[in-house]
């Protein structure tokens, strides 16, 4: 066995035997109890409240910052686009060490991405996935623009949206009125099917139900985030 294999193998079982997993009984932060659906009313409770303009009451911010320092435990896990007007934790209403978020442009799915979702919901026990797009996003623009006008993008914006194409080219079948929007719908729920359908570490949760995933859409104009699946 070569050496890369024997330390992937040893990597492995450290994190079910061990480390990252058995390190949660030591943590001063308690894992989530809360069940998928008890999570994802709470996201969509935190977004009623920011779009309705009245935060709820934040703990001190030194505590909690103090209180992290020992350990993590999120309640949700969000992947979203990396725009600057979509950050989950205002958009939901949740403070420090609430919410396990990736950002990158379009919200779309990469090994690293995968890979840090597993982690949430293996080593941190996230109940609840969502895929999160948003209104007039512009890598799902870009995407549109190469499926429509066989635009060439310069340096890695071609292979940022890259895996957008699949989405538009679907959305188009259905010839929408705003093929942008109808791309942001589809993405977004083909990345949450990627999720539950492909086999991965998330498999075994998703099956005893104690992980569900999501798609939903940001409205950049009201606030509000819309659920697009169950």
């Amino acid at each position: 066995m070569s050496l890369s294999r024997r330390l992937f193998l040893g990597c492995a079982c450290a994190s079910v035997a061990g480390s990252p997993i058995g390190a949660r009984a030591s943590s001063a932060v308690p894992p989530t109890t809360l069940a998928p659906d008890q999570a994802l009313a709470r996201l969509m409770e935190g977004n009623r409240r920011f779009t309705a303009d009245s935060p709820h009451a934040a703990p001190s911010q030194t505590e909690k910052r103090i209180l992290l320092g020992e350990g993590q435990a999120p309640f949700a896990t969000v992947l979203t686009c990396a725009d600057s007007r979509t950050p989950p934790n205002t958009l939901f209403d949740e403070g420090l060490g609430e919410i396990f978020v990736m950002r990158v442009a379009g919200n779309t799915l990469s090994p690293a991405i995968l890979g840090s979702i597993e982690y949430s919901s293996m080593a941190l026990g996230v109940p609840i996935v969502m895929v999160l797009g948003h209104e007039r996003c512009g890598a799902v623009a870009a995407a549109v623009e190469v499926v429509e006008r066989q635009a060439l993008l310069p340096g890695a914006l071609m292979a940022m949206v890259e895996p957008i194409l699949p989405a538009a080219l679907e959305a188009r079948q259905s010839n929408p009125g705003d093929l942008v929007e109808a791309t942001v719908r589809v993405h977004a729920l083909r990345t949450a099917r990627q999720l539950r359908e492909v086999p991965s570490v998330l498999s075994a949760r998703l099956a005893t139900g104690a992980l569900r995933v999501v798609a939903a859409r940001y409205d950049l104009d009201d606030g509000k985030v819309a659920l697009l699946d169950g």
